[in-house]
């Protein structure tokens, strides 16, 4: 979410700790006190947007509109990947002005019908741009969770984050990271099997970030190896590209007819990608009909 005043002053919405992650020395006045509302917004099942600001002068505007405009005209590959870039490194240095949460209700019948769809042996996989805990509680209100499945969770969230970002370089952060991630899936495979002798039912829940990692090359495998073998699976934080390569990867790698259903702009990959791509109407509904046709 963005929006320009007098194009000197931007305004920038995230859902998720990236917003943290961009905020300059001077903004992080109401930091602590914007996560714990943050948290406990997730917990109440509420939609988060957290609001940041700087101030942008005439000139630094012009150079950022013709970098921007540039990269949305390129007709190489990785167009999307350019405009990130572009983006990424605009939105630096902000100050933190707060956050906000929505209730976003279940339409009625929704638990009813997903609970239907489980009994009768369709595997059901969330994949949503909230926060874990928002995605969590989601769950359990339309019985993607139930009381008495055991939750494998795949952070990549790891010990001494922090420091290690002061002392090491992005690639030494990156494999550990990665390696993070591999072992929390070779370690929920091993519930898997244990689980297998018992009647003990397991839900997968990964974030955005350690999701990245999973869908490597070297690692897709195991992650689709132990994602077919739960009954519920919420991927959090995901991108549009993320929920599209999910898509792919389910229907290459087990050969089941796969069934995507989704209503805003950041469905289409992945309605694409599926057999059968349902594009719902509502208030972002005809984001998803004309391109995703």
């Amino acid at each position: 979410v963005q929006l320009w005043l007098r194009n000197w002053l931007k305004i920038v919405g995230a859902r998720g700790s990236v917003m943290f992650e961009r905020l300059g020395c001077n903004g992080r006045e109401f930091e602590r006190k914007t996560r714990e509302h943050v948290l406990e917004f997730s917990e109440a099942g509420l939609r988060t947007l957290i609001l940041a600001y700087r101030e942008v002068n005439e000139d630094e505007y012009s150079e950022f509109d013709k970098a921007l405009t540039e990269a949305k005209n390129s007709v190489s590959a990785n167009r999307e990947k350019l405009v990130e870039e572009v983006a990424d490194g605009f939105e630096r240095n902000l100050i933190l002005l707060g956050a906000t949460a929505v209730e976003d209700k279940l339409q009625k019948g929704v638990p009813e019908c997903i609970d239907k769809l489980s009994q009768a042996g369709i595997k059901l996989w969330v994949l949503t741009g909230d926060k874990m805990e928002t995605a969590i509680n989601i769950g359990y209100a339309c019985s993607i969770l139930r009381e008495g499945m055991r939750q494998i969770v795949i952070s990549s969230e790891i010990n001494g984050a922090k420091a290690l970002e002061k002392v090491s370089s992005n690639s030494a952060i990156h494999k550990a990271v990665k390696t993070s991630v591999v072992q929390q899936i070779r370690e929920g495979k091993e519930l898997l099997n244990l689980s297998s002798e018992s009647s003990e039912t397991l839900a997968l829940i990964i974030d955005g970030k350690s999701l990245t990692y999973a869908l490597e090359d070297d690692v897709k495998d195991l992650f689709l190896e132990l994602a077919v073998g739960c009954a519920s699976v919420i991927c959090c934080r995901t991108s549009p590209k993320q929920k599209a390569l999910v898509a792919r990867l389910v229907k290459t790698g087990t050969g089941a007819t796969t069934l995507a259903i989704g209503d805003g702009g950041n469905d289409v990959g992945m309605l694409q990608e599926a057999d059968i791509g349902v594009g719902i109407s509502g208030v972002e509904g005809m984001q998803v009909h004309v391109p995703a046709s």
